[in-house]
């Protein structure tokens, strides 16, 4: 009896490579950036109920429902960056100007890509472009969304959304006002994910940045301002930022705490060409960061009565700060302080 040939083995789908989701958001322009680590942060089971007090369990269930069943809690990775508006020249005329940032997110978990395109089609007013850049199975397209949404703030203008989805692995969202330059931070993104740029640099690569990260170490969250600063943000800190380059802020479970308090470790850095004045210019550093705490939302968050610290340590390009603040104190002032708004970006 003849036997036909043997079929074919499918070859299983390869998923995308990417980098480091820091690594795909683009220095040129950065003016904020958050990066934290929800997953890793939250394996601390003492971090659990603090996580609760800021956000309760029905804002994460609005969100999730709102975001093609997203849960902020269950990513590897999550990255907040703001950038400067570079408008297109183009303008009417009596349209109004807009300064609003440009916001980045990219996010890295297990994603559901039909849910997450479902859910952007509900949220825009208008979905203006579907773009495959890069065509594969569910593991390894690059699929790109364009749509408009009204703006969230008293400018008349609508919103431009982009949302990026690199496989199944990571996310990223882009919004910007209308008449912003065209192509924003997430395209810039899409071509580091898809190792097209070379001679770009991702945020933390590129001075100053890349010695706030050095100075800082890993942490699961770290927010990073860069220089260098001008105007009203150069009077920030007593003054002190007209010098510096950048500022740099980690916190971690506290490595020692007392018996019956859930402690977070706190480290600001301040970096600069201190050089002679290190000294002098970090303890005036701490005595405006020590002021601060006193004040309303320092008192209310229980950061004028630290653990312990803070500790100054000094060094010709790097000023740091060190303290351990009791976490729950920090979470119910938080949760005063911002439930409102909170609710309101859980919704959006």
């Amino acid at each position: 009896m003849a036997c036909g040939p043997t079929p074919a083995t499918p070859k299983a789908e390869v998923p995308i490579e990417l980098p480091r989701t820091l690594d795909l958001a683009p220095a040129a322009g950065l003016t904020t950036l958050v990066e934290a680590h929800p997953r890793a942060l939250l394996a601390h089971a003492e971090l659990l109920p603090l996580v609760a007090t800021v956000l309760p369990e029905e804002q994460f269930q609005v969100f999730e429902k709102r975001h093609g069943g997203v849960d902020p809690r269950q990513l590897e990775d999550l990255v907040v960056a703001s950038y400067r508006s570079s408008r297109t020249p183009e303008r009417s005329e009596g349209s109004v100007a807009n300064d609003e940032p440009i916001t980045l997110v990219l996010a890295r978990g297990d994603f559901d890509p039909a849910r997450l395109e479902r859910a952007f089609g509900e949220r825009t007013t208008r979905v203006s472009g579907r773009f495959v850049d890069r065509p594969g199975g569910p593991l390894s397209t690059v699929l790109r969304l364009e749509g408009t949404s009204p703006s969230a703030t008293a400018n008349p203008t609508e919103e431009h959304d982009e949302l990026l989805l690199l496989g199944r692995q990571v996310v990223g969202y882009e919004t910007r006002t209308e008449g912003a330059a065209r192509v924003g931070p997430l395209r810039v993104s899409e071509l580091f994910a898809l190792r097209k740029l070379q001679r770009a640099r991702p945020a933390l690569a590129a001075a100053p940045l890349d010695a706030a990260s050095r100075a800082l170490g890993d942490a699961p969250v770290r927010v990073f301002f860069p220089g260098p600063f001008e105007g009203e943000t150069a009077k920030g800190l007593g003054g002190l930022l007209r010098a510096a380059t950048a500022v740099g802020i980690a916190v971690r479970p506290a490595a020692a705490s007392p018996p019956g308090v859930t402690a977070l470790d706190v480290a600001i850095v301040l970096l600069g060409a201190w050089n002679e004045d290190a000294q002098r210019t970090g303890e005036r550093f701490a005595a405006i960061v020590s002021s601060m705490t006193r004040e309303d939302l320092g008192r209310l968050c229980g950061l004028h009565e630290p653990i312990r610290g803070p500790d100054l340590r000094v060094g010709p390009q790097v000023l740091t700060l060190e303290a351990t603040i009791d976490a729950r104190k920090l979470a119910s002032g938080a949760h005063a302080a911002t439930a409102s708004q909170i609710g309101d970006i859980m919704k959006d």
